[in-house]
């Protein structure tokens, strides 16, 4: 990979990005690298770049490779930022990327479950036989929930970051590094306070400004190492996989369910539900908290503020239809 790139990330590290925006931006680059190098049998040389390599990128991605118009748009924002920064530092004589347009795309909300699959993700994990692994998993659904965590936050989340008693929850650095406080649902409040207590800190909270207060909320579990013991943080990987898992689990039991119901209509809801939970994981969870609080009279500044989104604009998609919407209007409309 050509230098250029590694300073831009560096730059981006110090901008205080994200550790999953700065591996999305890396895959995004190195995938357009590998192909201008395969296309033009030579090095990647970033002051050779023209408008058109961009253009025909994109139309590979497109007509080739039959990649979605989202992650397509996504690829193009990649490079039109590392593009802007090596104008600025002279990498660059003129910017390729100003005049390359994104693919169009029909706005859809951001797919959610809905509050009866919420309910079989949260019923799956209360299932767990395993003590310290049924609590654990709870308070990571709390947080993705209820609170609308990106998973990245969730397992950022310190000791000192979870007030239980006055009920909120401060994110100390979400996307670009923006600090947020987050009330909390009184569900949430019961499921972490029983984590507090029963796994992290059976001993009492630690002392306010210890270096203990400064550890992760959320621990790890060596479930294959005799005594099954402790340790202090997860990664975002574990926490995806743990979601996915019990969403899995989930469609299992409904579709159970589905096979033993006598009636046909409600045993295709069921079906579909099993459908949608089969697709869950954390960023799922957190747009589905968004739907309900809009379902529900809650504002889009609200809204926003919860989540921590920059612009109102991207709070705004979940007002439109998404896929599942779509889907349920088209089954209303059957013959």
């Amino acid at each position: 990979m050509h230098s250029s790139i590694e300073q831009y990330l560096e730059f981006l590290h110090r901008k205080r990005r994200t550790p999953a925006t700065l591996k999305v931006i890396r895959h995004d680059l190195t995938h357009f690298v590998a192909w201008w190098e395969s296309t033009w049998r030579r090095t990647f040389d970033p002051a050779c770049l023209r408008y058109e390599d961009l253009r025909d990128w994109r139309t590979v991605r497109q007509r080739d490779d039959g990649a979605a118009p989202a992650t397509i748009n996504r690829g193009l924002a990649s490079l039109r930022g590392y593009c802007s920064w090596a104008l600025a530092r002279h990498v660059l004589l003129e910017n390729p990327a100003t005049e390359v347009k994104d693919v169009p795309t029909e706005p859809l909300a951001p797919r959610s479950l809905p509050r009866e699959a919420i309910d079989a993700l949260l019923r799956v994990a209360h299932a767990e036989q395993n003590d310290i692994l049924r609590v654990r998993d709870e308070a990571l659904l709390a947080l993705l929930i209820y609170a609308g965590l990106r998973v990245q936050e969730a397992c950022d989340l310190q000791l000192r970051d979870l007030d239980v008693g006055s009920g909120t929850i401060t994110v100390r650095s979400g996307k670009a590094g923006k600090a947020r406080r987050v009330p909390l649902h009184p569900d949430a409040e019961r499921l972490l306070r029983r984590y507090l207590e029963l796994v992290r800190c059976p001993e009492g909270l630690p002392a306010m400004g210890s270096d203990q207060e400064r550890e992760r909320v959320l621990v790890g579990i060596a479930m294959t190492t005799k005594g099954q013991p402790t340790r202090v943080g997860i990664t975002q990987r574990v926490a995806q996989r743990t979601v996915q898992q019990l969403g899995q689990s989930a469609a299992q039991h409904l579709r159970t369910e589905a096979q033993r119901e006598r009636d046909i209509k409600r045993s295709e809801e069921l079906q579909n539900l099993a459908r949608q939970l089969e697709g869950a994981t954390p960023h799922v969870l957190r747009h589905s908290l968004v739907r309900r609080m809009l379902e529900h009279g809650a504002q889009l500044p609200e809204v926003q503020r919860t989540l921590g989104h920059s612009r109102l604009s991207t709070t705004g998609l979940y007002l439109t239809p998404s896929e599942e919407d779509l889907r349920s209007a088209l089954g209303r409309a059957g013959l």
